[in-house]
């Protein structure tokens, strides 16, 4: 049965978050937004994958199906939550949270991190599902999924790692990053996010996947959040804002999502 494995989860998340609220409001700061988001998916994936150990006698590092998604859960979240933490300690703070701070105070707060232990929950239901089930293999079909979790994750660090760099020289000041995988795609970041779940998503395996439907609802968020809500439309309406004809251009000519040669379009996915 699931429903301890998701009770368990959402405990283990609202902890994180729920710390990471109270710290935020006490001290107005940006900085843990983001290390705690992502911290919260690895609270939740070891928890539930630490009492599906314990309900089956196994060692908790027993190369299981179960270890493999929360190890690939980990690794995003140091790769995610470094990055963006570090950011935001370079910067001083993130503008996209600005309107949080402001009045009623603090319930607009309150009620963005309780979004981003939701977040959290639904994303980790893939490994929620494996953790509630006995099977154990990693089995070829996982395998390979995984395999694709990790490409994906090596995408998405490349182009953060290229838009730190274009943005770090000096010739690029005012410019709009168009370099790397930023000139194959507008947002090769998201595009990888995306596929990084959907990835980890099959990786639980067609056996549980088939008995938790439910677990679907993870990448389908993700794109829900990428494309209509936090990710794409907020990005937008600022790149248009500070490049203005230089954005414009870029927009027209080069697809958001997907590369043209797979199936993009220019103004869309």
């Amino acid at each position: 049965m699931a429903g301890p494995a998701l009770r368990l989860s959402a405990l283990a998340i609202a902890s994180v978050n729920g710390l990471g609220f109270a710290a935020t409001a006490l001290t107005q700061s940006h900085a843990l937004t983001d290390l705690c988001g992502t911290a919260g998916f690895v609270a939740g994936a070891w928890a539930t994958h630490g009492a599906a150990c314990r309900a089956a006698g196994r060692r908790l590092l027993a190369p299981t199906r179960g270890l493999a998604l929360t190890l690939a859960v980990s690794a995003w979240a140091a790769r995610l939550g470094g990055h963006l933490f570090a950011r935001v300690l370079k910067t001083g703070k993130d503008e996209r949270l600005d309107p949080l701070f402001g009045s009623p105070y603090p319930l607009k707060l309150a009620g963005f991190w309780c979004a981003q232990a939701a977040w959290a929950w639904i994303g980790l239901l893939p490994v929620v599902a494996v953790h509630a089930r006995p099977a154990t293999k990693i089995g070829a079909f996982s395998g390979a999924a995984l395999a694709a979790a990790a490409a994906a994750l090596g995408v998405e660090a490349a182009a953060d790692a290229q838009k730190s760099a274009f943005r770090a020289d000096p010739a690029n000041a005012g410019k709009h990053c168009d370099a790397g995988l930023f000139a194959v795609v507008q947002h090769p970041n998201y595009s990888a996010e995306i596929a990084f779940w959907s990835a980890l998503t099959l990786a639980a395996g067609p056996a549980t996947l088939a008995a938790a439907p439910w677990a679907l609802a993870s990448p389908s968020f993700s794109y829900f959040l990428i494309t209509r809500v936090s990710g794409i439309p907020p990005l937008r309406e600022r790149s248009a804002r500070v490049y203005g004809r230089a954005w414009a251009d870029y927009d027209a000519r080069t697809p958001r999502l997907l590369p043209r040669w797979a199936g993009g379009r220019a103004r869309g996915e």
